[in-house]
C-alpha cells in the first residue's frame, strides 16, 4: 500500500529515484524513471547519466560522507515528443535493512521542464529587451548628434523639454541680434581651391560659433560667410545685450589670436570679421514650410542689425543705439556719425565698441 502510494506521488510530481552501490551499479529505482529517456534501464549510473563521467572522485566523497551532496541542473533528455529538462541530486544513503553496512548512493531526479522553459523564455525576453535598449540608446545618440549639429543646441533642448512648440509661429520678445561676416571673402576665395575655401570657411565659422556659444547666444543661421545669432531666446537672458557685445569682441580677439598662432599658412590667408549688433523687439520662433522649420527671429531690428554689420570695417564691432543704452556702463564705445540705412527714413547713430570694462578673458586674449 505504501509503496503504491509513493509511486503514485512520484509520478504525479514527476520525480524519480535511483539507488546504486559503491560501484555505481543500479540496485533499485522508482517513480517516473522515464525522465531519463531510457526505455530499458541501464545497469550503471554512469551509463544512465553520462554527464557524471569524470566525477567518480566526487561520488566517492559522497559515499565517504566528506561531501554532503552533488547537483546537476537542467540536464536535457530528448524523446520523440519533446525535450525534457531534469535536475539531479546525489546523496549518501544508509539502508535500514538488517545486515547492511555499506552506504549507497541515492540519486533523486526532478522534472524541471516547465520551469526551465519559463526561465528560457524570460532569458530570451531579457536579451531581446537588452538589444532593444541598446538600439534605443544608439538611436538617442544619433538623435542627440543630429539635434546638436543640425539644430541649435539650446533650441533642440527646448524642443525636447516642450518649452518650444514644434509648429510654425512664435512670440514677440526683446532680443539682441548679432550678425558677423568675413570681409573680402570674395577676393580670398579667388586665391583658394574649393576645398581650401571650405576649410578656411569652416575655421572662421568655428571661431564665430565658439565666441557666440561662450556668451550664451544661439546661432540660428549660417549664410555663406556670415552668421546670425540671437540672445535672450529661447532661454531668458536679462543681460542679453551685454552677452551679444561680449560675443562680438571675443570673436575678433579669437580671429586675431588664431592667425597669430597659425602664422603665414599658405592656404589660410588673413581673414577679418565685421560684426553688427542691435537690440529690440522681434518675433522669435519657427518659420518655414510644412516639412521644414527654421528657428529664427523676424523684425525690423534684425534688418537693422544686418545693415549695421554691413557698415562694420574689418575687426570692428558696431552696435545700435538700443544696445548701447543697455550696456553703456559696461563698455567703452565711441559714437559714429549718423548713418542712413537702406529702407530707413531717418539716419541712425551707431557705436564702435572697443572693450568691455572688467572682462578678464577678453583682456587675456588681447594681451596674447
Amino acid at each position: 500500500m505504501h509503496q503504491t502510494l509513493f509511486e503514485r506521488l512520484f509520478q504525479e510530481q514527476k520525480i524519480a529515484y535511483i539507488v546504486t552501490d559503491a560501484h555505481c551499479n543500479v540496485l533499485h529505482y522508482g517513480g517516473d524513471i522515464h525522465l531519463l529517456g531510457n526505455s530499458d534501464l541501464s545497469p550503471t549510473l554512469l551509463e544512465l547519466v553520462p554527464e557524471l563521467n569524470g566525477c567518480e572522485d566526487l561520488l566517492q566523497d559522497i559515499l565517504d560522507g566528506t561531501l554532503p551532496n552533488f547537483q546537476l541542473e537542467n540536464l536535457n533528455r530528448e524523446s520523440a515528443a519533446e525535450i525534457t529538462y531534469i535536475n539531479l541530486v546525489i546523496l549518501r544513503y544508509l539502508s535500514d535493512e538488517e545486515g547492511t553496512q555499506e552506504p549507497f548512493l541515492l540519486i533523486v531526479l526532478s522534472d524541471m521542464s516547465a520551469w526551465t522553459r519559463i526561465q528560457q523564455t524570460l532569458t530570451q525576453q531579457h536579451n531581446e529587451l537588452k538589444l532593444l535598449q541598446q538600439k534605443l540608446d544608439e538611436t538617442n545618440q544619433r538623435l542627440d548628434f543630429i539635434l546638436q549639429r543640425y539644430v541649435p543646441r539650446e533650441v533642440g533642448k527646448a524642443l525636447l523639454e516642450n518649452r518650444i512648440a514644434p509648429e510654425l509661429g512664435g512670440e514677440v520678445r526683446e532680443i539682441s541680434i548679432l550678425f558677423a561676416d568675413l570681409r573680402n571673402y570674395t577676393s580670398i576665395s579667388e586665391q583658394l581651391s574649393p576645398a581650401e575655401t571650405i576649410e578656411l570657411l569652416n575655421i572662421c565659422l568655428e571661431i564665430a560659433t565658439t565666441a557666440i556659444g561662450e556668451a550664451g547666444g544661439v546661432v540660428v543661421n549660417y549664410m555663406g560667410d556670415a552668421v546670425m545669432a540671437v540672445f535672450n531666446a529661447p532661454n531668458a537672458q536679462p543681460d542679453h545685450a551685454y552677452r551679444a557685445v561680449q560675443a562680438g569682441l571675443t570673436m575678433q580677439k579669437l580671429a586675431i589670436l588664431y592667425q597669430a598662432l597659425e602664422g603665414s599658412h599658405p592656404t589660410h590667408p588673413p581673414f577679418y570679421f565685421g560684426v553688427g549688433i542691435n537690440t529690440g523687439e522681434a518675433l522669435v520662433g519657427n518659420i518655414g514650410a510644412q516639412w521644414h522649420y527654421q528657428y529664427t527671429a523676424i523684425g525690423d531690428i534684425v534688418n537693422v542689425a544686418s545693415r549695421i554689420c554691413g557698415q562694420a570695417k574689418p575687426t570692428e564691432v558696431l552696435m545700435g543705439a538700443n544696445t548701447y543704452a543697455q550696456v553703456k556702463h559696461q563698455v567703452i564705445a565711441q559714437p559714429l556719425d549718423p548713418m542712413k540705412f537702406k529702407g530707413k527714413s531717418q539716419e541712425m547713430v551707431t557705436y564702435r565698441v572697443t572693450k568691455l570694462i572688467d572682462h578678464t578673458l577678453l583682456n587675456e586674449l588681447a594681451n596674447q
